[in-house]
This record gives C-alpha cells, sequence and structure tokens, in this order.
C-alpha cells in the first residue's frame, strides 16, 4: 500500500497498521496524515489529515515519531508539534493540541520527534513549551493539562522518554541534551539530574536500562552510564 514520505514507525494493534506520513504541496508547507491500514489486506480504512510547514525543519520529508495505541485511542505526534488524539476506529478527533501556537515551543531544528508515552490515566509528552513545560502530561481522555515540569531554556533534543522501576520508585527517565533526568511520572516532581552535555542537541537513541544501571549513548559525546541505586 503506497504512502507518503515519513520517518515514523508503523504501530499493530488489534489487526490494524497505524502509521502517519508527508505529502508536500509548495514549498516547505504540505499536509502530515495519519492512516489506519487493515493488518491483513492493506487496505486504508480511515485517514485524518492537517496542514504543516516545514519551513523551520531539516530534512522535511515527514513525522518522525511512531504512533501511540491505547485501547480504543490513537496518539499521533506530527514533525511540527500537532498532537493529537483520534479515535481508533474512525480516525475522529477526541482532542488536539499545537505545541508552537499553545505552549510557545521553538522548533528544533529536526523537528519534533518523540512519541507520546501513556502513563495510566495520563499521557506524556516532550512539549518544550513555556513557562517550564518542557515535559508536559495530559489527562489521555480529555488532554486537560495535569502537570509540567523544567524549563524550556535549552533544546529538547530527540529522545523517547521511558519510565522504569528501579529501587521501588518509578521514573520517567528524560535524556536532554544538558542532562539526564528522572522525574515522577505522577507529578512531574525531579527525582535527580546527571549533566551531560551533547553536542548538536543530538540526544537520539533512547535510554538502556540493565539492573539498576542507565546507559545513554551519543554520536558526538560517547556514552554515560548511570547507577540508579549506588
Amino acid at each position: 500500500t503506497p504512502i507518503h514520505g515519513g520517518f515514523a514507525g508503523p504501530a499493530v494493534a488489534a489487526g490494524r497498521v497505524f502509521v502517519t506520513d508527508f505529502e508536500p504541496s509548495a514549498g516547505s508547507k504540505g499536509t502530515e496524515r495519519a492512516l489506519c491500514l487493515d493488518e491483513k489486506s492493506g487496505k486504508i480504512l480511515w485517514t485524518r489529515a492537517w496542514d504543516v510547514n516545514y519551513g523551520k525543519i531539516s530534512y522535511p520529508v515527514g513525522p518522525r515519531a511512531t504512533p501511540t495505541v491505547d485501547g480504543d485511542r490513537v496518539y499521533i505526534v506530527g514533525a511540527g508539534g500537532t498532537l493529537l488524539c483520534l479515535r481508533t476506529q474512525t480516525g475522529d478527533v477526541v482532542w488536539q493540541k499545537d505545541y508552537a501556537k499553545d505552549y510557545g515551543m521553538q522548533m528544533p531544528i529536526w523537528g519534533i520527534t518523540s512519541a507520546a508515552l501513556v502513563d495510566g490515566d495520563r499521557l506524556i509528552a516532550i512539549v518544550g513549551g513555556q513557562p517550564d513545560a518542557k515535559v508536559m502530561a495530559f489527562d489521555k481522555m480529555t488532554g486537560k493539562e495535569i502537570w509540567r515540569a523544567l524549563p524550556a531554556d535549552s533544546e529538547q533534543g530527540y529522545c523517547q522518554p521511558v519510565i522504569f522501576e528501579v529501587g521501588g520508585i518509578r521514573q520517567l527517565i528524560v535524556w536532554l541534551p544538558t542532562a539526564v533526568i528522572s522525574l515522577d511520572p505522577a507529578t512531574g516532581r525531579v527525582h535527580w539530574q546527571q549533566p551531560f552535555r551533547v553536542n548538536m542537541g543530538m540526544t537520539l537513541a533512547t535510554p538502556v536500562l540493565s539492573g539498576s544501571r542507565l546507559l545513554v549513548s551519543s554520536f558526538y559525546n560517547g556514552s554515560m552510564l548511570l547507577d540508579l541505586v549506588g
């Protein structure tokens, strides 16, 4: 089944494939889409499209973040900072956010790459908003803000946030170009942070946990291993 350009991987759930793409129209402008396909036949069941301008994004080929499926909802993050909650059966919009318009996000050079993370009733996202809204948690059903954390006075990077339980504590790990930071996923409170400056904002690889040790690895600046209970 042919689709347009993009870097996002597909998500497969309950016999359906969810993926995003981008079709340019004029210059840096075009249309991002979320598509739902039948897993067996490849038939497109529905699409949901929205206009975007990739003028400030390098490699403006398409969305970067894999869709996040949660029951009867799928959460889509576009390269331009559009966050959509859609019905998996129909593609209807339940709620939506615009990181730039709603929260004053400054566009990273390679666009928005982090998928939304479902944690209980919360949807956690790297937003890069103002004030103090680099990371935000929304009510996953309504889109209402639950908490915001960390000043957006530096780049947000391109790393997927993850949640680990270590030493009996649930930790939301956010790897930014200035530091590795652990937050309480329920409140956004900072557990700890370890400085680690990464060139070109290139925090890319998802952090890996082995036992109590957390590894982050960057292209320019090498790796760092942290013991979370030491």
